[in-house]
């Protein structure tokens, strides 16, 4: 079992998390890590033997990709970043053919939760009421607002807490801006895995408590019995979510959620959430190895465990003397 963790950049954390899973499920597994910046940050830490110098993703063929990690003896594969998920949803059964599995949703979710203003139409009438997103702001009774890109994450772009002339003005500075109200409150993330069947193993929530760049660099998890059913169902609601997934929601001051987005992916603070006994990395080789009755429906998630990211050093603490350093 060789298992390709994509995108490394500087998510050593994630890296070791998944290292993790990976040797509890089979402790002769290779994890290799791969990006196109041969210098960045995770290839800097690791051993030269574990991290493959890749092309930019649009660079290769659907041929090519398989050639390549058929080459590499890959078996699995983990996307880690927003914008290269769409290409492994698209070669996922010509990878499949070749024996190696992704963890990733179908192309049509992929674009669905890329799409802000199409994601909004889609998802406004589900258990948890999505944020309103709008082509303009006229549409929106509000006197403040959020603008951003309607695609992919851009949170270095976003616009907060802006009057109407004021986001009309940073509109100007965007490829294709939506407006959104602007909601004060307070954030959390809701993390699962979902099977190939669509169903959610489990609702990991914890408070994000301090972010930067649209990146959580303090977070703990809590528990909150309805949240965590409404949640589920929402995940559930949405076909063609597969793998490891997370929600961003907001609470607003009179405590009702307002969804902002859902991620199809493993997120900068998911090795909080592997920690607290989200599995999803030994979930994901376990149904791959058609051995689903293992997974847990109703996972029991650890509360009050806590990420602290401060000079890009994760520090993870079950309880204010054990912390976990990850560089």
């Amino acid at each position: 079992m060789r298992i390709l963790v994509s995108s490394l950049s500087s998510k050593i954390a994630l890296y070791q998390k998944i290292v993790e899973g990976v040797k509890r499920i089979n402790p002769d597994a290779v994890v290799l890590a791969a990006d196109c910046d041969y210098d960045c940050e995770g290839a800097k830490t690791l051993e030269s033997k574990n991290f493959l110098v890749m092309k930019r993703l649009e660079e290769y063929s659907s041929q090519e990709i398989c050639n390549f990690l058929s080459a590499h003896q890959i078996s699995h594969l983990i996307p880690t970043r927003d914008g290269e998920l769409s290409f492994w949803a698209k070669n996922r059964r010509d990878l499949k053919q070749k024996n190696i599995e992704v963890m990733v949703s179908k192309p049509n979710v992929i674009d669905l939760c890329e799409d802000k203003l199409e994601f909004y139409n889609r998802t406004k009438i589900l258990e948890i009421n999505s944020i309103q997103t709008e082509s303009s702001p006229e549409n929106i009774s509000n006197k403040t607002f959020v603008v951003k890109e309607r695609y992919g994450s851009g949170s270095t772009t976003i616009g907060i807490n802006l009057k109407q002339n004021e986001a009309i003005e940073h509109a100007q500075k965007l490829k294709s801006p939506i407006f959104q109200p602007y909601i004060p409150g307070k954030e959390f993330s809701a993390e699962t895995w979902i099977d190939r069947n669509g169903t959610s193993h489990g609702i990991l929530l914890r408070w994000r408590t301090r972010v930067i760049d649209g990146e959580s660099h303090e977070s703990i998890t809590f528990k909150n019995k309805d949240w965590e059913k409404n949640i589920k169902l929402l995940f559930e609601s949405i076909p063609g979510l597969h793998g490891h997934c997370l929600a961003q929601v907001i609470v607003s001051s009179g405590g009702s959620l307002q969804l902002v987005e859902i991620n199809p992916r493993l997120g900068g603070a998911t090795p909080l959430a592997l920690s607290a006994g989200l599995h999803s990395i030994d979930w994901f080789l376990l149904e791959s190895m058609n051995q689903s009755h293992l997974i847990p429906e109703t996972p029991n998630f650890r509360e009050g465990v806590q990420l602290i990211k401060k000079n890009k050093i994760v520090s993870i603490s079950a309880s204010p003397t054990t912390p976990n350093n990850f560089h």
